[in-house]
């Protein structure tokens, strides 16, 4: 006895194999891999978008701290309109003495800063609006109109600056803010 099977006889090896041995990809193997690889650059192509809306969202907020930091540096550095209460809900319109010669007070100051620095937000950002004010509760408020901006303005509460502005193509209302103490 053998330990090995014997050859095959000379008439086996020359027939031709049968149908179902044959090997490599059929039709349907191949649309199946298109369909799996279509998902998956679908799924790279929706994770591209949500990166540039989460990216646009970013620059969005980052741009809100800076205008907050930049009025909370004005009102800083206008003791006198702050001990008068002249940021505590500011009148929105410049003072033109401001911008002549001339010159204006501190409080005529505090005025063209406050309305100065809201019309940059409103044009800078999407549906921007912003307020400052005494408030003992920061994060509330909708927007800088009086019964939508949160302010309770207590005499005893920081000062708070609240910028606002839309996202998702004006369906969400976002609010970032700061408070101070000059």
């Amino acid at each position: 006895m053998t330990p090995y099977p014997s050859p095959a006889p000379k008439a086996d090896r020359c027939r031709p194999r049968a149908r179902h041995a044959r090997r490599g990809f059929s039709l349907i193997e191949a649309l199946v891999t298109l369909v799996v690889l279509s998902i998956g650059m679908l799924a790279l192509a929706n994770l591209q978008l949500q990166t540039l809306v989460d990216s646009r969202t970013s620059a969005i907020r980052n741009y809100a701290a800076l205008m907050a930091y930049n009025l909370a540096d004005q009102i800083r550095s206008n003791g006198v309109a702050v001990t008068n209460g002249t940021f505590n809900v500011p009148k929105n319109t410049p003072v033109a003495n401001c911008f002549a010669q001339k010159g204006c007070t501190p409080d005529e100051m505090a005025t063209t800063a406050y309305a100065t620095w809201l019309a940059d937000v409103k044009e800078s950002m999407p549906g921007g609006d912003g307020i400052v004010c005494q408030d003992s509760s920061p994060n509330d408020g909708s927007g800088s109109a009086d019964g939508q901006n949160g302010c309770d303005k207590n005499p005893n509460a920081p000062y708070v600056i609240k910028i606002f502005w839309r996202e998702d193509n004006g369906a969400t209302t976002q609010l970032f803010s700061t408070a101070l103490i000059p």
